[in-house]
């Protein structure tokens, strides 16, 4: 039996308390759990008719996380490997932490039928090229940062966590996952908000 959201988010590491904070306040406005655990929470039909605020994938497999290091030549920072232990990456709102896409692991196919997290392996062997000066760092994740710029997420080999322009700025640093998702979540959720529907979401409306 599939767990349910709310087991699912009781279970999220410490670093994550942010996004489980996030999906919690929304989950009344719908739930979608798919069979092989995807998770989809607020539904956004102004959007896109498939469109959810936020989407969770189900925990990484173990041995995934070998495979990765034997494919792209470095190891997923214990840090990020313990945040795949409990969500294979995920989504919310113009925000993404990426993940190990299940279809990828078997055979080097992407299953477009199916829901997957953006691919780490992708990110740190080709999109961490477009940020300057970001060589050694470890590329997570990222979110919209305007209408025609993204901006990256990076982890150094010090355990500092970056946001970068692909410029090679750096907008802002943090000791921790949970200090980051605490401030970016809620710029994410602004800047989509007010891109979508003019600085109110529908369902505050009375």
């Amino acid at each position: 039996m599939l767990p349910t959201l709310d087991e699912r988010l009781w279970r999220l590491p410490f670093d994550l308390q942010p996004l489980r904070d996030a999906v919690w306040q929304q989950r009344a406005r719908g739930v979608n759990i798919h069979p092989d655990g995807t998770v989809e929470v607020a539904p956004m039909p102004w959007v896109g008719p498939e469109a959810y605020a936020f989407v969770l994938y189900p925990p990484v497999v173990p041995a995934w996380l070998a495979t990765f290091a034997e494919r792209s030549g470095r190891r997923i920072p214990d840090a990020y490997a313990a945040v795949l232990g409990a969500s294979n990456g995920c989504f919310a709102f113009g925000l993404a932490l990426f993940g190990l896409p299940p279809s990828l692991q078997a055979r080097p196919r992407v299953d477009r039928r199916a829901l997957e997290p953006l691919d780490l392996l992708a990110a740190n062997h080709y999109w961490a090229n477009d940020y300057r000066d970001a060589a050694d760092e470890f590329h997570f994740g990222g979110r919209t940062w305007s209408d025609t710029e993204n901006v990256g997420y990076f982890l150094t080999g010090d355990a500092v966590y970056r946001c970068r322009r692909k410029s090679g700025e750096v907008l802002q640093e943090w000791p921790s996952l949970r200090e980051l998702l605490a401030q970016e979540l809620p710029a994410a959720e602004f800047r989509e908000r007010d891109r979508w529907t003019g600085r109110t979401w529908p369902w505050e409306v009375s």
